[in-house]
């Protein structure tokens, strides 16, 4: 048998029948710990949902007590086309019994790690392109794509067995630079389809040194280089995370010793400077220095990417005693309720209040282009989510990402700013 890594053999486990071995490019029936599922204002999609179970004759979802509900995107709904899709998707899973997380919880991503759902071994099902962001926790999260009937109905998906990765981060980051100008920095390198097919393992003492709001950081950007998944190798650091979330019910896989990586990239972030991606692709990554003073109408700070407690602590470290721009909006979309809980405990949101910024709940916000801080056209912002393609958070906009620290520094300023001399 040949040697394995550790995300095949938490396939092979879920797989239907188990296979002996499993290589990239196998197809195999997983049967996933949980589904998790978000909701939109769709209302044609839930009709055709329900007539779709209706005509295959399921009545009971077989994943019922795995079904992990969220609305997340446009909470509070905007408008009222958007609030009756919302609405009959509350209809169908209380219909069938199954509890939601509604507006104001947070984004499914944050949700499943907070609430103890998914841990080291999990495999998670979600039909969302920043599923991978789990992957912090040695677990097997990837987007299923059209597979959301089958497994409503069948309560198993088809995966094909991804290749791995390795990315090797090694070094100690200047001030001023954070996890997030890593992960950019890496888009940059490695380029959109750098990682098609494959799952993204990260190692090396830089990773090592983090704690999980970072890890999920750097496993979330890993959709921006067209990964499957992400993985990092199970750690006291996670443990401890798990622990605290009170399960004990998860089982870490260990990579066979020898296992040869399909491809190897190595970084040393020691003179990393902030990192810029501008319009309109996430790759297309520059140095602080590079786009320095340019004017933004708007500065945004949340997102599945960096919405954690770590970022608002980063954010807040820029800002405390000191105000946004006039000429700009500063918004801030805490990534969960629990976030906002924290960061309200920690004085973090006082300092965010009295520097005029707006503070929303929590959710995706704007980062999707569908409530809580559109851009108008022409519109120039700054922005920690995942990505900026033309019209993401408005038509004929144009958007800049950065980390949470250099989007604060860049509303202080009313133009692109490095964080370093407010540090």
């Amino acid at each position: 048998m040949s040697s394995m890594h550790a995300v095949h053999k938490m396939l092979a486990d879920h797989a239907h029948p188990r296979p002996l071995s499993v290589r990239p490019g196998d197809f195999l029936e997983i049967e996933p710990d949980l589904f998790a599922f978000t909701m939109a204002g769709d209302a044609q999609e839930v009709n055709t949902l329900e007539a779709d179970l209706t005509e295959l004759g399921v009545s009971s979802l077989p994943l019922k007590n795995r079904i992990f509900p969220v609305l997340t995107h446009a909470s509070p709904a905007p408008n009222s086309s958007i609030a009756a899709g919302q609405k009959r998707w509350r209809e169908f899973f209380r219909s069938h019994d199954i509890p939601m997380q509604d507006g104001g919880a947070g984004i499914h991503h944050l949700l499943v790690a907070e609430q103890g759902l998914v841990g080291p071994g999990s495999v998670l099902a979600l039909r969302c392109s920043h599923t991978p962001t789990n992957g912090a926790l040695g677990a097997f999260a990837a987007s299923i794509a059209g597979s959301r009937l089958s497994l409503l109905a069948v309560g198993r998906c088809i995966v094909d067995v991804p290749k791995i990765m390795l990315i090797k981060i090694d070094g100690a980051l200047r001030k001023g630079v954070y996890a997030r100008d890593v992960a950019l920095h890496i888009n940059g390198r490695v380029g959109q389809r750098g990682a098609i097919g494959c799952a993204v393992e990260f190692a090396g003492s830089f990773v090592r040194g983090l704690q999980m709001d970072m890890r999920f950081t750097l496993c979330n950007m890993t959709t921006e280089i067209g990964a499957m998944t992400s993985y990092m190798q199970p750690d006291e650091v996670t443990w401890n995370y798990v622990r605290k979330q009170g399960s004990e019910k998860f089982k870490a896989y260990e990579t066979d010793e020898g296992y040869e990586y399909d491809a190897v990239h190595e970084f040393d972030v020691s003179d990393l400077e902030p990192q810029i991606a501008v319009p309109h692709a996430p790759d297309n990554v520059k140095p602080v220095s590079a786009v320095e003073g340019l004017r933004i109408d708007q500065a945004y700070l949340g997102s599945c990417a960096s919405g954690r407690l770590e970022d608002i602590a980063a954010a807040a470290s820029v800002l405390k005693g000191r105000k946004v721009h006039p000429d700009t909006r500063l918004i801030v979309t805490p990534g969960s309720r629990e976030v906002i809980k924290a960061a309200t405990r920690l004085g973090y949101m006082d300092i965010l209040n009295d520097a005029n910024a707006i503070v929303t709940n929590a959710g995706c916000g704007a980062c999707p282009g569908q409530s809580g801080g559109i851009l108008a056209p022409g519109e120039v912002a700054i922005a920690s989510i995942p990505r900026n393609f033309e019209g993401r958070m408005g038509a004929n906009a144009q958007i800049y990402l950065g980390s949470p620290a250099t989007v604060v520094a860049s509303a202080i300023e009313g133009r692109i700013a490095s964080p370093a001399r407010y540090l």
